[in-house]
């Protein structure tokens, strides 16, 4: 009698373990699914951003390119090369350096979308993309 008391009682607390181990076998199954799909998703998202880096770096190589060849058959960009030089060249004049300062202190005034409008227009002009694009990432936050 003690005999099957003991037994159904360790076959009892046996089978609660091995349900316990059970559990927590299928909880880390769970765990390492989840992990991997999380790898995985970081994985395509890296691989994504160096495809859209390279499309975007070889496109804004052509775009530059064709800025350069139209440069050819344009004044526009002697025009605007005079108007950015004049400040610097009036700071080299005696009582003219006042007006150059004071052209700045205007412009700084002005809306900033008419300041990034006239930044915009010099960087396609003289077909800077890349350089527009590291002064725009470094002010802007990243988004993760």
């Amino acid at each position: 009698m003690w005999g099957s008391i003991i037994g159904a009682l360790s076959s009892s607390v046996g089978g609660y373990f091995k349900g316990k181990q059970e559990l927590a076998g299928a909880k880390l199954k769970g765990q390492l699914i989840a992990i991997e799909a999380e790898a995985e998703t970081t994985l395509a998202i890296a691989k994504g951003k160096v495809r859209m880096a390279a499309e975007g770096q070889s496109q804004n190589f052509n775009l530059d390119m064709v800025a350069m060849q139209n440069m050819e058959k344009s004044y526009k960009d002697e025009i605007i090369l005079i108007v950015f030089m004049t400040p610097m060249v009036l700071a080299f004049i005696p009582t003219m350096d006042v007006y150059a300062l004071r052209g700045f202190e205007v412009i700084s005034k002005m809306p900033q979308w008419y300041q990034y409008t006239l930044v915009g227009m010099v960087v396609v002009i003289y077909g800077m993309r890349g350089m527009l694009e590291k002064v725009i990432s470094s002010k802007v936050p990243k988004f993760k």
